[in-house]
C-alpha cells in the first residue's frame, strides 16, 4: 500500500507541475485583444460618435501592430486587420448603437456666428 501511494503522490505532483506549463503555452499563443470603451458616450451626438470612432481607431492601430509582431507567416495586411476590427467592434454593438451611429455619421455640423 506505501507503494502505491507513493506513487499515486508522484503521479499527481507531476500531473500539478504541468498544469502551469500549460497555461504558460497558452497564454504565449493567445491572440492580442482590445477594449474600446462607450463610457460616457451618447452615439446620437456626433461628436461623441467621432470620439467613438477615435477609441476604436486607436485600438485596433494597437491590436494590429501586435498581431502584425506574433505574425511571422506574412499572410497578413494591416489594413485587412483594421476592417476586421471594425466589424467585430460593429457586430458587438447593440442595434440601437449602430443606429445611433450611423444617423451621428449623416448629421452635418452647423457653424453659428453670433456678435
Amino acid at each position: 500500500m506505501r507503494k502505491f501511494m507513493t506513487s499515486l503522490t508522484t503521479v499527481a505532483t507531476l500531473t500539478l507541475a504541468a498544469v502551469p506549463a500549460l497555461g504558460l503555452v497558452q497564454a504565449a499563443h493567445a491572440e492580442p485583444t482590445a477594449t474600446v470603451s462607450l463610457v460616457g458616450l451618447n452615439l446620437n451626438n456626433p461628436a461623441h460618435a467621432a470620439e467613438f470612432a477615435a477609441r476604436l481607431d486607436a485600438a485596433s492601430e494597437k491590436l494590429c501592430h501586435d498581431m502584425a509582431r506574433t505574425n511571422p507567416s506574412g499572410a497578413f495586411t494591416m489594413a485587412g486587420c483594421k476592417v476586421a476590427v471594425r466589424q467585430q467592434a460593429a457586430s458587438q454593438l447593440s442595434k440601437i448603437q449602430r443606429h445611433s451611429l450611423q444617423t451621428a455619421a449623416r448629421a452635418t455640423p452647423v457653424t453659428v456666428a453670433t456678435r
